[in-house]
Formats: C-alpha cells, structure tokens, sequence
C-alpha cells in the first residue's frame, strides 16, 4: 500500500544490470517485518510450465486452448522466502521453485487477463498508436469478467465483505477504463477487436491465490507502475485519462496483495511455498519480457532498459 514510496525512483538515472542472482529485501510496513527473497541455487534447461493463454487469431471458429503444462527452454530458480522482525529472529521461512521461461511473449500489462482470453483478429502493430490504445481497451474490457469472478469466487469461499466489495468496485472500474481506452482509440483511427472468454467455474482456493499472485501482484501492480509513468510522459492530450486510469490501478494492485494476504493463511505450507514460486516466476518473466518491448514514446510505454528500471523500482 505504499506504492508510491516503493516507485519513487527517477528512470533515466537507472542503469540496468545484469541479474546475475534474483535477491532482494523490503520492510513491509504492513506486517511490521522485513520481507526477504534469497536465491539459493538455479538451473538451465528445459522446465515444464503451466500456461495460460490469451489468444490472438484472424479466424473467428478458433478456439483458444485452456491451461496446459509445456516444456519450453528456461531456468529453475530455488527460492527462500524469509519474514524477519526487528530482533532478527524469522518470522517465516519457505523454499520453494520458480521456474522462468527464456524467451516470454511480450504482453501489455495494463489489466487481468482472465484464463482463455481470445481476442478476434490479428495482434495490434506495436508502431500504430490507434491499434495500440485499441490494445489496451480490450484489455481493460477483458479485466471485467476476471474481477466478475475473483468476486465471485471470494464469496463461494466466505472471504471478508470488504474483499467481495472491492472487487465488484474494480470491475466497475475496469468498464468505465475500456470505454475511455475505446474512444481514444477512435479518436487515433483505431477499434477495439471483439473477444470472447469462456464461462469461469469457482476454483479452489490455491488455484485463486496462483492466478492472483501472477495477474494482480505481478502483472497488475506493474500495470498501474506503467499507467503512473504514463499520466507523467505521455503525450500532453492523454496524460489526464491515464492519471485517472493510474489511481484504480493502484487500488487493485492493493487488493491483489489483500486478497494474496487473506488466502495464504488458509494455504499450508506446501500451497503457501507453490504460490511463491509461482509468483517469483511471474516476476522474473515479466522483467524478462521487458528487457526486449518496445516503447511507444506517444503513449508514454518505456521499452527495454528503462522499462526494467521502472520494474527494478517497484519489484526490486
């Protein structure tokens, strides 16, 4: 809840290095204790990853494939996850896996993808600006029935009230965001492309909690980091829509970390130490796929280097 503390970093003065070991550590007002990530060993290789796809595809009967496991090149990190408090004694102490694949799509980050996703016709050209905001005005609209479930499920799990609430008001969000991406798009002679995601059944909790720590830890907090950035560098006529986008963005990234928080004291350790992995996974990918993006100087997008000092401020 501290984002702009956490983010208070000038990108043109960072210089990228190499990551070469995945450490870092962080007091966590929060909690009253200092948040540590340890790399203890890694391995390249083939590794078996789950994935999620979201699916572009010019032919109107394709049909995106559900989540599948797959065996691509990438890297196996063994990670240590230790809460210590100000006596130095561990508050917590879990290892588990995370496992990074070598060359990840590159994606916007600007909402939850929801499991199934598919987009009607062919990926947006990262050089059209109308095609790009039509991007992220599909993907906005696409975040509504992924907080339509997350609420959803929270309730079949008997979640806190207050939970429930905030992810109803995020999706509200989420369609007041498409609709002004919508008309920016028009204005830049781009459309959103139709899309389609399939009926969501209520999963279980440790299913919850991996699509969460990904989409709404990682991706969604990075998303709102980018949004921030935006509503400062983009073109002078956008800067007010994407503040406004920006401060929703915040909350959900805040509501991603609540709902982490409220599931894993229902998780045992085994489920607890999965999500980790999965979202210290979820990190490395995403700070991967950034290394090569391209930016969009209309837009206020940062690519390359200094898309990864803007990750390194918030998730390093």
């Amino acid at each position: 809840k501290n984002f702009k503390a956490r983010t208070s970093v000038d990108p043109s003065t960072v210089t990228e290095q190499p990551m070469d070991r995945w450490e870092r550590a962080y007091w966590n007002l929060q909690t009253g204790v200092a948040q540590c990530s340890i790399e203890r060993d890694k391995y390249e290789g083939n590794i078996e990853v789950m994935h999620m796809p979201s699916c572009c595809s010019s032919d109107d009967d394709y049909q995106c494939p559900g989540p599948s496991m797959v065996t691509v090149p990438g890297t196996q990190y063994l990670m240590q996850e230790v809460e210590v408090r100000p006596d130095g004694t561990a508050a917590t102490s879990v290892v588990g896996w995370a496992k990074v694949e070598k060359n990840p799509e590159p994606q916007h980050n600007c909402g939850r993808r929801p499991e199934g996703l598919h987009v009607h016709g062919a990926c947006a050209d990262p050089d059209d600006v109308g095609a790009q905001l039509a991007a992220m005005a599909e993907l906005e609209a696409a975040s509504v029935p992924a907080f339509e479930r997350l609420a959803r499920e929270l309730a079949a799990h008997d979640a806190p009230a207050e939970l429930i609430r905030r992810a109803r008001v995020a999706m509200r969000d989420e369609v007041r965001h498409a609709r002004v991406m919508r008309e920016l798009a028009v204005q830049f002679g781009g459309a959103p492309r139709p899309f389609d995601v399939p009926a969501l059944p209520i999963r279980a909790l440790d299913a919850i909690a991996r699509e969460n720590a990904i989409e709404g830890c990682v991706r969604e907090a990075y998303g709102a980091l980018v949004a921030t950035y935006q509503a400062e560098t983009a073109a002078p006529e956008l800067r007010a829509a994407f503040a406004a986008i920006a401060r929703d963005e915040r909350r959900h990234a805040e509501l991603a970390e609540d709902v982490d928080a409220w599931i894993a004291e229902r998780l045992d350790d085994t489920s607890r130490a999965a999500i980790v992995g999965a979202r210290r996974a979820a990190e490395l990918e995403l700070r991967a796929s950034l290394a090569a993006a391209p930016a969009c100087e209309s837009l206020g997008i940062p690519g390359g280097a200094q898309a990864v000092a803007l990750f390194e401020a918030y998730f390093v």
